[in-house]
């Protein structure tokens, strides 16, 4: 195992309310030089251009590892371990026009401008930063939708803050804990999460995080952010979003005229793909945790579905399948650094 670093900047003005970004997907413009520095166990650092004219392959095709050229390269960052409600989840379902559209989640905007006001606190326009994930080859830094995945720390003043921590701290998001996760990870998470719940902090300083199962609302689109923005306007119940993004894939079939469960629950025993395991089993698991298949420990998500009792994000890791990094224009994985 290793330690990987991406250096660059990041854009203020990408959030919600002044544009699209929410509160756990960033857009990283690259450093001009040593964008991608990679140590290895051994404490040796080393830059990399594993990523130059690469594709990362995972469930929808192949997609560029690094977008744009030049001065202008930036990649997409997933922040690990951070599910926040969504401001413009569309899902992907063939000959559904018409009836798809950027759902939003009760409170995605909320969170969105919390992290929109934290950033623009600094007094930059571009705040430099870098994007830390303990990896082991360079097929572990993409998830399957080309985004890396890693703890976005801001460097200002001298100070390193780091973002993930930030949000699940003052509880603006949830914990989205996945298998290629390590346990000081996991614990560093759910330390965060305690913290905000205990202390009434973000989403957890009103009862709006729901075990039950909120309401999907079809007609909760994304919307254009407002002028002036007042926190929790956006009112309402919010699921765990892995849950949301199952209503609105289950909302768009339904209204699409395709085959599909007609109650909720029977819809995410559906989806084979869907499995997790409960954290703490999670945790005494030994050996391999990736790869292209779930180790047999790992259950259908429907398992963990109690009545109407649905996990809110910490009690379950989920099973997420490998990505590879490519060779632009072939199947050839590249392996070194």
């Amino acid at each position: 195992m290793g330690l990987l670093t991406i250096s660059g900047t990041v854009r203020v003005k990408q959030f919600w309310p002044e544009a699209r970004a929410d509160a756990d997907t960033v857009t990283v413009s690259l450093a001009r030089t040593k964008a991608f520095i990679f140590e290895d166990d051994a404490g040796r650092r080393s830059e990399t251009h594993a990523f130059d004219n690469a594709e990362v392959v995972g469930n929808f095709g192949p997609k560029a590892a690094v977008k744009g050229a030049d001065n202008a390269r930036r990649v997409s960052v997933r922040l690990q371990g951070v599910d926040a409600p969504e401001l413009h989840y569309q899902p992907q379902v063939p000959g559904s026009a018409g009836h798809n559209h950027p759902f939003r989640q009760s409170l995605g905007e909320t969170c969105a401008d919390a992290l929109h006001d934290f950033t623009v606190s600094f007094g930059l326009a571009e705040i430099p930063c870098e994007v830390v994930t303990v990896v082991s080859k360079p097929s572990d830094v993409f998830d399957i939708f080309a985004r890396a995945v890693g703890n976005l720390v801001l460097l200002v003043g001298g100070a390193r803050i780091d973002v993930n921590q930030w949000l699940l701290r003052e509880g603006w998001a949830l914990p989205g804990l996945y298998n290629s996760m390590s346990e000081p990870e996991i614990r560093a998470i759910m330390t965060d999460f305690e913290a905000a719940k205990n202390n009434g902090r973000g989403l957890f300083s009103r009862q709006v995080v729901s075990t039950t199962l909120a309401r999907f609302n079809p007609r909760q689109l994304e919307r254009r952010g407002p002028a002036s923005f007042r926190p929790f306007s956006d009112r309402g119940r919010v699921n765990f979003p892995k849950f949301f993004r199952r209503q609105a894939e289950h909302h768009v079939r339904k209204a699409s005229g395709l085959v599909v469960p007609a109650k909720f629950l029977d819809f995410v025993k559906s989806k084979k793909d869907d499995v997790a395991l409960e954290r703490e089993k999670f945790l005494r698991l030994r050996g391999r945790l990736t790869g292209s298949r779930p180790r047999p420990e790992f259950k259908q998500l429907g398992t963990f579905i109690r009545g109407n009792r649905y996990p809110i994000g910490p009690e379950l890791v989920f099973w997420e399948g490998d990505s590879k990094v490519v060779k632009a224009g072939t199947n050839k994985e590249i392996t070194s650094w």
